[in-house]
């Protein structure tokens, strides 16, 4: 089946991969675990041979097969003893790379025009998705950085003492536009809920939630979010 991101898409983005992965595998590793050829693997990583649009698409999915994305997250959660520190995945570049654009086919027909993100865990997951998309990066930050800027404001009580507000630029997001929000962990809902009001406040629509790790199932109620698409799923401590 040809995915909807575009053949031709794919002839950069998994070159771009391939490199990365060059940067952690010798050429005879990356040959065993995808079966191709060694030299025609170097060809590619060095630019002298592009793949076709077929063969392209194709070299993703057995990257895909190999690389698996579920396997690669929950790897790094469980180097510190299970504790989700996603920082192994969010700072290497070809398991970014690979996760992202695994969570980029699920929204491939769903017209993202802009992704937000919050401050600072989803940041990177985000960037990544943003060029596979191309289309612009708004984060929402928990201070103005800029005070002559006009800002839209929203807020959420967590407890008593703990409230969570985040900004994001006035006109950053437009009416009109499908917004795809964007995070490394989605568990207890308070954060995809500002997300979810600040889409709403700019007169946006909400295109879904892409993330690397959704915990439990806490999250849907209090953030008022259905879509939410996940690397892994896992069950809430306790």
């Amino acid at each position: 089946m040809e995915p909807g991101l575009g053949r031709l898409k794919y002839q950069v983005l998994v070159v771009d991969i391939l490199r990365a992965l060059k940067e952690r595998y010798t050429y005879t590793e990356l040959s065993r675990r995808l079966g191709v050829d060694k030299a025609r693997l170097a060809k590619y990583v060095s630019g002298s041979v592009a793949p076709s649009p077929l063969k392209a698409v194709e070299l993703w999915e057995r990257i895909r097969g190999a690389f698996k994305p579920a396997m690669l997250v929950l790897e790094a959660a469980a180097r510190y003893g299970g504790l989700l520190d996603l920082s192994p995945v969010l700072e290497d570049p070809a398991m970014l790379k690979i996760a992202s654009l695994d969570l980029a086919e699920r929204f491939q027909g769903a017209g993202v025009t802009k992704i937000l993100a919050p401050e600072a865990g989803g940041i990177p997951l985000a960037t990544a998705m943003s060029l596979i998309f191309n289309v612009g990066l708004v984060i929402a930050r928990r201070s103005k950085e800029n005070p002559l800027a006009d800002y839209i404001e929203e807020h959420i009580v967590e407890s008593p003492r703990v409230s969570r507000i985040f900004y994001i630029p006035r006109d950053s997001i437009k009416r009109g536009d499908r917004v795809l929000i964007v995070d490394d962990i989605v568990q207890t809902g308070f954060t995809l809920a500002v997300m979810r009001k600040l889409v709403e406040r700019s007169g946006a629509s909400l295109a879904g939630v892409a993330a690397l790790v959704v915990v439990g199932d806490e999250w849907r109620e209090r953030s008022g979010v259905s879509h939410v698409e996940a690397v892994v799923r896992v069950k809430k401590p306790g």
